[in-house]
């Protein structure tokens, strides 16, 4: 999506102009939809309006399916673009009800002061798991008043359709942004994530926690002699042992390139080793296969590197440990587990 120099005050126009055209033209609010015609308000993409423009002109109506169309053919690559854009516009949605709720001349006082102090609480919302849960309490307080404000509670029933809709399509697209689509493991992103949460508790004396890096020896030869789809179905097989292996809490993902990393909440040095050698003897045991020719191109072995958090550290000098573990590891022979212990340390 296209930054804004003029920010909030073209935003809002921007905004004002979705949400009566959608409206009137009867098309889902859902953040694909959303994201098409914000940016052809915006114009900065021509292709996009160009085909909205001939549509409009030949009398066509914007079904799902167009709608869906213009979205994959044009801005699908941008999709974690629209996500703030969306939550703008759900805020936008209940502040009208509130205004709606306010405005009616028949409600008691009792409920009307409540629904000014709802008012204040969406203001300072941050996310729409808080907006929904004020909805529902919304909901609760108008039961009460159902004959009085009938036509009231029937919006409120259907914000808090669109609402759920709108939070489901967040949770699948975050989903999305933090998997890595080869492996299925967790990216870089939800690592760093994760990391942070747990030295947060860390901090607060709520638990230790381990890091394992992993990198598969010798990568570079499968690609080069096999070619890069012996590679990947290399990767997939790591990421697929992690997978199968690890439990609970314990969190894996794609550290870059051939390189993976591990946490292990409450889990000490020592039991982090056996679990990282464990893991190495399970992948040593792969073999790989060419289909087409049935031949055997060999197996395949990791080096790992293994630390624990103390204090002082920080989340990268804990990683930072692991890592030199890891490099000890591979200039020792390859195919073992070195960890912090191991390291010459002041």
């Amino acid at each position: 999506m296209t930054i804004l120099d003029d920010s909030s005050k073209t935003v809002a126009i921007i905004a004002k102009n979705v949400i009566l055209n959608t409206t009137e033209r009867s098309i889902p609010l859902t953040p694909e939809n959303y994201h098409v015609w914000f940016e052809y308000f915006l114009g900065s993409n021509q292709k996009l309006n160009t085909s909205i423009d001939e549509l409009i002109a030949s009398g066509n109506s914007f079904s799902q399916k167009i709608n869906e169309r213009l979205y994959n053919e044009y801005l699908k690559a941008d999709k974690t673009e629209i996500l703030q854009e969306v939550h703008k516009e759900a805020h936008k949605i209940f502040q009208n009800i509130f205004k709606t709720t306010l405005s009616t001349s028949d409600l008691t006082s009792n409920y009307s002061a409540k629904m000014e102090e709802y008012a204040v609480q969406l203001d300072e919302a941050e996310d729409l798991t808080k907006i929904q849960k004020f909805i529902v309490d919304i909901i609760k307080e108008t039961n009460d008043m159902a004959e009085s404000s009938r036509q009231l509670n029937e919006q409120l029933e259907e914000a808090t359709s669109k609402i759920e809709n709108l939070s489901k399509k967040l949770e699948e697209t975050e989903k999305e942004v933090l998997l890595d689509a080869l492996t299925g493991l967790n990216n870089r992103k939800a690592f760093d994530r994760k990391i942070k949460e747990l030295y947060e508790k860390y901090e607060k004396k709520e638990g230790l926690f381990s890091v394992i890096i992993l990198d598969i020896d010798f990568f570079k030869k499968f690609n080069d002699q096999y070619g890069h789809h012996i590679g990947d179905e290399v990767l997939s097989i790591v990421g697929s042992n992690l997978r199968n292996n690890l439990k609970g809490k314990d969190f894996s993902a794609r550290y870059g390139g051939e390189e993976f990393i591990i946490l292990l909440p409450n889990t000490t040095l020592d039991n982090a080793y056996v679990v990282a050698d464990q893991m190495r003897k399970e992948i040593s045991k792969k073999r790989l296969k060419i289909k087409k020719t049935g031949q055997i191109i060999g197996s395949i072995t990791v080096s790992m590197g293994v630390s624990e958090i103390r204090e002082r550290d920080t989340t990268m000098s804990v990683v930072k440990r692991a890592d030199a573990a890891l490099y000890l590891a591979k200039n020792s022979g390859r195919n073992n587990v070195k960890s912090e212990k191991d390291l010459k340390m002041d």
